[in-house]
């Protein structure tokens, strides 16, 4: 036996000794809390925030950065306001937080907010882990992807994004719209998720991609042109969220806030380093993708892998056209699912336990690029 293999050989043996548990669910979802804190040492940027935020909200009891433009909001959820700070202009449309904030009377709104969100973090990973098992079926296999899923934005926003955007309730409430089955829940959860905001509209059309062909790849059957109950509530959600969007701005005076042209200067903007902008968007996840766009294309199976290859190129460059694409472009999450469903009906167990190591290695490794504060860096 070689080094490497008596080296993989002992981990496995030690993993599988310690998912051999009845709670091993919550096992996972604690290694997984770990591995995303630690993967933070070769990039601190994210983490520099907290300082302005325990300032703010600890010392100085009052609320920081963009929780004082859901307060503010919570008071009146459709009257048109502008402020002073750029990035609390493109919120008019984004009311989930507000209107949580306003239901429930919340005072300090940073405190609730970002406390509500470590804790849905820690339930969005034990969700993942149930999640990925049913389409991993195996514990070993399944913590990799957790722990992968983890050291990328989608996965440890709940934790690094303190300055009320409310990156990880839009990616929760998507999660949602693909863990639930009951229609009813889809609908509630990607309407939710619309207003928290308005990228979702667009990422829900990778949801609908999931709804529409995630069995099919399971069980190597065709596509059927007939939505199921899932797609129906996908499309009804989008429709809910476009009209009463058009009530408010016709009817309300509430207004969007995209400049014109502004789309396609951040977009030629971002070419000179478009390559940075698509790896660090899924890290290691790149893996995964290209080899089901490679297993899809190999099959024959063309009208899939435009839809995974399409879904997931399209997605992240929408987010070349913002300031921010490394948030923007997350919201391609759904993919990776279809691309771990692609690659289980190819792959061993160990085949897949090998893969999905080297995958969460790569998250672990690669520095998380939302912000960077190193001289010549910008905003990611």
């Amino acid at each position: 036996m070689s080094f490497l293999e008596n080296i993989y050989h002992r981990f496995e043996s030690k993993s599988t000794a310690f998912l051999a548990n009845k709670y091993w669910q919550w096992r996972v979802v604690a290694v997984a809390v770990v591995a995303m804190l630690l993967s933070f040492f070769n990039n601190l940027s994210p983490l520099k925030d907290f300082k302005s935020y325990y300032e703010e909200v600890i010392v100085k009891k009052g609320e920081y950065f963009l929780y004082n433009v859901s307060k503010d909001r919570s008071q009146n959820l459709t009257e048109h306001r502008v402020y002073e700070e750029p990035a609390s202009n493109n919120r008019v449309f984004r009311l989930t937080l507000p209107v949580i904030i306003r239901v429930f009377h919340i005072r300090h709104v940073s405190i609730f907010i970002y406390g509500l969100q470590l804790l849905l973090g820690i339930l969005l990973y034990f969700l993942l882990t149930r999640f990925l098992f049913q389409i991993l079926h195996d514990k070993l296999a399944t913590m990799l992807a957790v722990i992968a899923l983890a050291c990328i934005y989608f996965g440890s926003s709940f934790f690094i994004e303190n300055g009320g955007y409310g990156d990880f309730y839009t990616f929760f409430f998507l999660f949602l719209s693909i863990y639930f089955r009951n229609p009813l829940l889809v609908f509630l959860a990607l309407f939710t998720a619309t207003w928290c905001d308005e990228r979702a509209v667009v990422a829900g059309s990778l949801v609908f991609a999931y709804w529409w062909i995630a069995e099919k790849i399971k069980e190597d059957k065709p596509i059927s042109f007939v939505p199921n109950r899932q797609m129906l509530a996908i499309i009804a959600a989008e429709i809910a969220y476009i009209s009463l969007r058009y009530y408010l701005m016709t009817y309300q005076g509430m207004e969007g806030t995209y400049k014109k042209g502004e789309f396609t200067e951040q977009l030629f903007a971002s070419l000179p380093s478009f390559g940075f902008k698509f790896t660090w968007i899924l890290e290691g996840f790149w893996l995964v993708m290209l080899l089901a766009f490679l297993i899809l294309y190999l099959k024959k199976d063309y009208f899939k892998l435009l839809i995974v290859f399409g879904g997931t190129i399209a997605m992240i460059i929408s987010g070349f056209t913002t300031y921010d694409s490394t948030r923007s472009g997350s919201f391609v999450f759904p993919m990776i699912f279809l691309g771990l469903i692609t690659v289980k009906t190819k792959l061993t167990e160990n085949e897949m336990r090998i893969f999905l190591l080297l995958v969460a290695l790569l998250c672990f490794l690669h520095p998380l690029a939302n912000k960077t504060h190193g001289v010549g860096y910008f905003l990611m």
